[in-house]
């Protein structure tokens, strides 16, 4: 699958166009040629064009559903054939789950909340019909079926699969699930047994999209099929099935530019590839802002310097016309990706390090799971070579020389044994907090407390404490205990060696228990290990008794990454680069061909004003950064250029490999190994 057209075009613009009938002029200057020039002068690939919009409103020449009412032109296969006369591959949007003409129309396809209510928009875009009622049967796949036997699209995204919250009490609902469950669907069974309840619903998106792809690909067997969240992590395999290829929307909403590189780092081991889609604006989207080239450069850089696909989303004016001034940046950006793209596509990752995590709160900004998110942040910022994983589902591990397991990731009986015996194989594990920790009817203990070393205990009544110091995975950070803003857990050493332990506050504050600050000083040292190492077979395990990642990404607290990178540095003795840089410059490994290629990613952001509006700050310049030394630790290497400048670099011999010094980097720049 990974063969298809999708891989090989990483362009992509995706052109919202969810446009309400009400305004006077609506759709009266739209133009295919002229639309379709702003994309060809600005490079792009794969355009996203709409079919029918969340009001309802189709935009082609129908006999099924509601044309818009100020469209006098087939907006759709006008925009196709033109684009198709330029070699711009075309996706057909359709808006699945949202549909206001529909519901206004037929309020028994309304869905229903647990309240009884309508899950309409009450003056916003979002009014829900239900995927079980005669909806589907009466517009969507009728609708489908005429666009796809009219128009020879290239691709499909479905928008909206599932029922809002996994959970809809409508009449279609209720009258199913007594048929499939022979239980009656109510709000006491959602607080009761919401797995039941929300993986009906989630079975009910499936067969859905189960139902298009076979309409869809019954007549065009050709074109490629999506719905919009399919192969994120946590997708269920049965909507992933439907999806040709996948979708990811990604924007920085919580302040960070990692989401990218993040997202990219776990879609590039799928076996189908991924949009890792971004947006033109600078606050959601819709808002007509434009972001600088700058910021669209590095961000498209890190989508696609780790195996993602770019997407960018836009919106269509009223009026029907594409804004000029947006395409001069875009242009800009995807010129920058033009140069480089030969670099990335078609690479696969260098095999090092395992993050394997627990994502499955988020869908659309970094909200949910902080612990998979602060790893993901320490490494990158620590310059380590990773690729992510979800859970359970993981691959052999014999390609990687280290395993990481943030607190929150949840494994399996299988998943662990598979971990242990990576370890006793030679391999280096870090985990930390509950990570493999289990209990129920027996004693709570890891299921790999013989790898880790310590056996579990108890839970502590502070909400936070201290680490004592180890005078070398403290380096580069005071000599002081050090701050970790979660609850510890008890452990007892058994095998493993004790590197730093749990100093508990003074107190728990409380109002006759008060300190100058609300977090208390350290006080008396515990029994218990906060850090420890465990010779397993051939290999080491390294445990943290915190949630440590889920504190570095909720404070930031710089010296918990110096930290962790340190006792990483000292135990992985086979890490593949070492690059002296700023934590704000990334890098990534990855092959294609038998020729390896080091990306350096640049970031900058300005000073953080009041963010009670704006979800982020935009990115205005980039400073580049000079003098970059990067160590290959392998031999053989006869030379180093940078790309896409064609500079051959310095090359000297260093220990156990070769370095060379990179004189400056901007946004981004590629070392091809040789």
């Amino acid at each position: 699958m990974k063969d298809n057209w999708f891989s090989s075009h990483i362009r992509q613009v995706h052109v919202d166009f969810h446009m309400p009938e009400f305004p006077y002029d609506a759709i009266n200057d739209f133009d295919a040629e002229s639309f379709v020039a702003e994309f060809v002068r600005a490079k792009v690939n794969v355009v996203g064009i709409f079919t029918k919009c969340h009001f309802g409103n189709a935009f082609y020449d129908n006999t099924v559903g509601h044309k818009h009412s100020g469209l006098k032109q087939d907006f759709f296969g006008e925009v196709l054939e033109e684009a198709h006369k330029h070699g711009i591959k075309v996706i057909a949007y359709y808006s699945l789950g949202t549909d206001a003409y529909a519901v206004e129309h037929n309020p028994d396809w309304y869905q229903i909340d647990k309240d009884g209510s309508k899950r309409g928009g009450k003056g916003t875009v979002w009014e829900l019909p239900c995927i079980n009622s005669p909806y589907r049967e009466e517009l969507v796949i009728p609708q489908l079926k005429e666009i796809t036997a009219k128009y020879a699209m290239d691709g499909y995204l479905l928008d909206i699969p599932y029922l809002w919250d996994h959970h809809c009490f409508c009449r279609y609902c209720k009258s199913r699930f007594v048929q499939e469950y022979k239980l009656e669907l109510t709000p006491e069974l959602l607080a009761s047994n919401p797995k039941l309840v929300n993986g009906f619903a989630k079975q009910s998106a499936a067969r859905c999209m189960q139902e298009i792809y076979d309409v869809v690909k019954s007549i065009r067997p050709e074109v490629l099929v999506n719905c919009n969240g399919a192969w994120k992590m946590g997708e269920p395999v049965e909507i992933n099935a439907t999806s040709d290829y996948g979708l990811w929307e990604s924007q920085p909403a919580s302040g960070t530019f990692l989401c990218h590189s993040i997202r990219s780092r776990f879609v590039r081991n799928l076996p189908v590839p991924v949009q890792v889609m971004t947006v033109r604006f600078t606050e959601g989207w819709g808002l007509m802002s434009c972001k600088t080239a700058e910021q669209l450069k590095y961000e498209f850089a890190a989508i696609m310097a780790n195996g993602g696909v770019i997407n960018v989303g836009d919106q269509v004016l009223p009026s029907g016309r594409l804004q000029s001034g947006v395409y001069d940046i875009i242009g800009e950006a995807f010129s920058f990706v033009e140069e480089r793209e030969h670099l990335c596509i078609g690479s696969s990752a260098h095999k090092h390090i395992a993050l394997i995590g627990n994502f499955t709160e988020n869908w659309y900004f970094e909200q949910g799971e902080a612990a998979t998110m602060g790893a993901a942040k320490m490494l990158i910022e620590g310059h380590h070579q990773f690729d992510i994983y979800f859970n359970n589902d993981f691959p052999d591990l014999s390609d990687y020389q280290v395993v990481v397991l943030p607190e929150t990731v949840r494994l399996n009986e299988l998943s662990t044994a598979k971990i242990a015996e990576f370890v006793r194989n030679g391999g280096l594990l870090l985990a930390a907090g509950e990570a493999s920790l289990t209990g129920g009817e027996t004693t709570p203990n890891f299921m790999m407390a013989e790898v880790l070393g310590v056996d579990y205990l108890d839970r502590t009544p502070y909400p936070f404490a201290y680490m004592t110091q180890n005078d070398e995975l403290w380096a580069g950070t005071a000599s002081i205990p050090q701050l970790v803003e979660e609850p510890f857990l008890k452990v007892k050493l058994s095998t493993a060696e004790a590197l730093s332990y749990v100093q508990w506050p003074l107190t728990d504050p409380a109002p006759q228990r008060a300190f100058r600050h609300p977090i208390p000083p350290a006080g008396r040292v515990s029994d218990f290990p906060a850090i420890t190492a465990n010779r397993f077979g051939q290999g080491t395990a390294l445990y943290v008794a915190a949630p440590i990642f889920k504190a570095y990404w909720n404070n930031n607290h710089f010296w918990l990454r110096r930290i962790m990178n340190n006792l990483l540095n000292k135990y992985d003795r086979s890490k593949p680069f070492r690059v002296e840089a700023p934590t704000t410059v990334e890098a990534n490994m990855m092959e294609k061909d038998g020729v390896r290629y080091l990306h350096l990613i640049n970031f900058h952001n300005g000073h953080t004003g009041n963010r009670k509006q704006s979800l982020y700050d935009p990115i205005e310049s980039i400073t580049p950064v000079h003098d970059i030394k990067v160590t290959f630790h392998s031999s053989g290497i006869t030379e180093v250029v940078q790309q896409p400048e064609g500079h051959v670099l310095a090359l000297r011999t260093a220990d156990k490999g070769y370095e060379v010094t990179v004189p400056r980097l901007h946004i981004h720049s590629v070392l091809e190994i040789r």
